[in-house]
C-alpha cells in the first residue's frame, strides 16, 4: 500500500468515526435542526394571523381565563360563559400562547408596539415550533 492509500485509508477511517453518530436514525424521523442552546434555528415555522397558535385571554367579566383556539373563531369564557368575536382580540390581555405541537407555553412578543396591538411572533421554548405575522409587504413586480 502506497502513502497517498494509507493517507487515504487514515482519512477515511478518522470520518467514518465521526460521521457514524449521525447514521443512527436512517429513517430521518427524529431528526431536527434544531439546537435549544442557540434558539435561533426551529423545527416548523408558519406564518400569518390565521395560523396564529391558541391563546388565552383575561376575561375582563370575571377575569378568569378565555380561549381562543385559533385566530377565527370566537374568545369564549369557561367560567362565566362570556363570548366575543374575534375582532376583539386586541381588546384584552394576552396571558399566554399555547404550542400546538407540544401544548407548551409559548414565548411571545411585538416587533413593532407603534404599529400593531397583537402579538407577532410566538417560539416554544421546548420543541421550537415558531409562528410568525406575517406582515411583510409584496413587492410590486416591474
Amino acid at each position: 500500500m502506497g502513502t497517498a492509500a494509507y493517507m487515504y485509508d487514515l482519512c477515511k477511517r478518522g470520518l467514518d468515526k465521526i460521521i457514524d453518530p449521525l447514521r443512527k436514525d436512517e429513517s430521518l424521523e427524529h431528526f431536527t435542526l434544531a439546537i435549544p442552546e442557540a434558539q435561533t434555528t426551529t423545527v416548523d415555522s408558519v406564518q400569518g394571523w390565521q395560523r396564529r397558535p391558541p391563546a388565552i385571554l383575561a376575561c375582563p367579566g370575571c377575569d378568569g381565563d378565555m380561549e381562543q383556539p385559533n385566530a377565527i373563531g370566537p374568545i369564549s369564557c369557561t367560567n362565566c360563559w362570556r363570548e366575543f368575536p374575534n375582532e376583539e382580540f386586541a381588546d384584552h390581555e394576552l396571558r399566554s400562547m399555547r404550542c400546538p405541537r407540544c401544548e407548551t407555553e409559548m414565548q411571545w412578543g411585538r416587533r413593532h408596539p407603534q404599529l400593531f396591538d397583537i402579538p407577532e411572533w410566538a417560539t416554544c421554548p421546548d420543541c421550537q415550533y415558531h409562528w410568525d405575522l406575517d406582515h411583510w409587504f409584496k413587492r410590486r413586480r416591474r
